[in-house]
């Protein structure tokens, strides 16, 4: 406290615990007081004071002026004016046939008070076993459950002590054990998914309690799950408005403002926090991993991929067991063609921890990434089918069926069509339940030779959506991209840009307007327009200025112009990477040059080909 004066979260903790002593309860009723017109903290500190004084019971005369102080702030609380009442009558009475606290139920609460739960259990069940309906008895053991976190019970017992003569005292505790089981059930819910049910059961407790922080987090959680990020992003900023430095609010809001694309803004929410405020987000090397975590998101927003690995890398340093961390470094390891790195930075950790779940997780997602589906399969046995989120239900389910598809697209490949085509039936159970994974088996009867049925089965998964999201009309313009419907691939690039994206589908626009670039640019080509060409072209390479498919496309039109020696020198950077060769032997057919004695690029080398 010395070292922290103007920290009211720090205060009201500690008059909290003076409030719970019985020689210091006095001044923690006092602290409790004054704390309660601080605006951050008036709501808990204000319920805390009243707490307080329902567990004095009847005041002695030294106690009612604490009761006088809550009654001028709150002259319309009956429970605690009676409480103040009955204890003026007691001594009036000079306490010889006052009333007296059974000698068990004072040895419970006082061992209550010291956090001796076994002692009080002990007490309580003592007394409940001469008199069954003992209201304080039962609203002590009832306690005694609640910080067992067993609330089930401790709202059995409480709602029971007041229902008792003199149980009223009760009530708040019953409130209180009663708005954590339904913020425990809304996070059960948000567990399986179910986050509709979530936010209705959180709006309920909302209603009840308006002023509770936790309600207001809880519910911002859900609505991230959700993907409703206006409205949870509206949620934290009215915790910290109340609450200035709440840690789960700050993390809150930074996690969705990056995936809004807002790193500069979650920066700058870092840079204004108080080392007091960054002490409570974790230790100084967590706080530094997490402030590295957006300097390279924004590094990789501007296109910067070797600044933002910086920055990453200085994060896993500082925070070297933050998985997620880790794989936003390996996925753009990815981006530079440092497979290895990627591969090595998450094997590290799951060799250091095997049963990790996140871990395991993460390695599954950097083998989809890589395009490694059988050993994202093989990773994904290892996580207990009962410890699964949602998520990760989804990603095995699309594992398995991405695994089944490239086996049927092999099949049919090798002219075993009909055999391909039982196959991709046989998954669509599995893709009936989402229109994402309907349009990748859409994708894949097209790629199996059955273009018309891929495109109705597309169409009726976009049809049979009531709101389809920027993300799946986003996959839905690839598989037109890749059909040739080039008009509709532009009018949804159009209607999406304005909207607001997660990281995910950021990327995944981004890709998309990447490869309608290029596929206009090659248009123009062919049409014989290379200026426009180019300027439709030049955003492409700015963009993604090592990338195969720009390069070659750039390369193309050197060949159109005659100039394939230049298109060579372009392409033969790219053919010498170690982790190129089979991604871009499959481009070479599209840049053979012709001229010079029929030169073809093949494995970085230039060939002349026989003359017939």
């Amino acid at each position: 406290m010395r070292q922290n004066p103007d920290d009211s979260i720090l205060a009201l903790f500690f008059a909290k615990h003076l409030a719970r002593r019985e020689d210091s309860r006095a001044e923690g009723i006092a602290a409790l007081a004054r704390l309660s017109t601080h605006p951050d903290i008036a709501g808990d500190a204000d319920q805390s004071w009243r707490m307080a004084l329902v567990w004095i019971g009847p005041p002695a005369a030294a106690q009612v002026p604490l009761f006088d102080a809550f009654l001028k702030v709150h002259p319309d609380d009956q429970e605690i004016r009676d409480q103040l009442n009955k204890g003026r009558q007691q001594n009036a009475s000079g306490g010889a046939s006052g009333w007296q606290q059974d000698p068990l139920v004072a040895r419970g609460l006082k061992a209550l008070e010291k956090n001796d739960h076994a002692a009080a259990e002990e007490a309580f069940a003592a007394r409940l076993k001469i008199k069954a309906d003992d209201a304080d008895a039962l609203g002590g053991l009832g306690v005694v459950r609640q910080q067992q976190n067993r609330l089930p019970e401790a709202e059995q017992l409480l709602t029971r002590a007041t229902r008792q003569p003199g149980g009223a005292r009760w009530k708040a505790a019953l409130e209180n054990v009663q708005l954590w089981t339904s913020l425990q059930q809304a996070r059960d819910l948000q567990a399986k998914g179910q986050t509709s049910q979530a936010q209705a059961l959180l709006a309920q407790a909302q209603r009840q309690n308006p002023d509770n922080i936790d309600v207001r987090l809880t519910l911002a959680d859900v609505q991230v799950q959700a993907g409703q990020l206006d409205a949870a992003q509206a949620g934290y900023r009215q915790v910290l408005a109340t609450q200035r430095g709440n840690p789960q609010a700050i993390r809150g809001l930074i996690n969705v403002l990056a995936q809004r694309g807002q790193a500069d803004e979650a920066l700058r929410l870092l840079d204004t926090l108080s080392p007091g405020e960054q002490a409570k987000l974790g230790d100084s090397g967590r706080f530094k991993a997490l402030r590295s975590t957006q300097v390279a998101r924004l590094a990789e927003q501007r296109g910067d991929v070797r600044a933002a690995q910086a920055a990453l890398k200085d994060a896993v340093k500082n925070d070297p067991d933050n998985v997620w961390t880790r794989f936003d470094l390996a996925r753009l390891y990815l981006k530079t063609d440092e497979a290895p790195k990627a591969r090595a930075l998450i094997d590290e950790l799951l060799k250091a921890q095997p049963n990790d779940i996140d871990a395991l997780y993460t390695g599954a997602l950097l083998s989809v990434e890589m395009g490694q589906w059988q050993d994202a399969q093989t990773t994904f046995a290892r996580i207990p089918v009962d410890q699964r989120t949602p998520d990760m239900k989804a990603l095995a389910d699309e594992i398995t069926m991405t695994v089944q598809i490239n086996l049927a697209i092999g099949i049919a490949r090798r002219g075993q069509r009909q055999e391909a085509l039982a196959l991709l039936d046989r998954l669509q159970p599995v893709a009936s339940g989402s229109p994402e994974r309907q349009l990748t088996l859409a994708n894949a009867y097209i790629d199996a030779g059955e273009p018309a049925r891929g495109r109705d089965m597309a169409r009726a998964a976009i049809a049979q959506a009531p709101a389809p999201s920027a993300d799946l009309m986003l996959q839905y313009a690839g598989l037109l991209l890749a059909g040739g419907d080039d008009v509709q691939v532009n009018a949804i690039l159009r209607n999406v840009q304005g909207q607001p994206m997660s990281a995910q589908t950021r990327k995944r626009f981004d890709d998309l307007l990447y490869r309608y670039r290029i596929r206009q640019a090659d248009l123009l080509r062919e049409g014989g327009d290379l200026a426009g060409a180019y300027d439709t072209l030049a955003p492409a390479l700015a963009q993604r200025p090592d990338d195969i498919q720009a390069v070659s496309a750039f390369a193309r039109m050197y060949t159109a112009n005659g100039d394939s020696a230049r298109a060579f020198e372009l392409y033969k950077p790219l053919l010498q990477r170690p982790s190129a060769t089979r991604r871009n032997t499959e481009v070479l057919p599209e840049i053979v040059l012709p001229g010079q004695g029929g030169m073809v690029i093949a494995d970085g080398q230039r060939h002349d080909t026989p003359r017939y």
